[in-house]
């Protein structure tokens, strides 16, 4: 047997050995949330907040000038 093949032979004993490791002991998850993940969700919380705001503001203004034609000012 040449040594490059004891040392790929040697390679794959070790690789197999973690791989059962692994299967047997996961490694343990990073902690969820964390302060970058706290400003994520509040950035996304502020833009769904102000998208719903504009839909109701839209949907609003649009009922009042099909209902009440002249009612809101002429732009331009």
């Amino acid at each position: 047997m040449t040594p490059e093949d004891q040392l790929a032979q040697a390679l794959r004993a070790q690789a197999s050995a973690r791989g059962r490791e692994a299967a047997l002991h996961p490694a343990p998850r990073p902690p969820l949330g964390g302060p970058r993940a706290a400003l994520q969700r509040q950035i996304a919380l502020a833009l769904a907040v102000a998208l719903l705001a504009g839909v109701l503001l839209g949907v609003g203004i649009a009922l009042v000038s099909l209902l009440a034609p002249g009612v809101l000012p002429t732009v331009g």
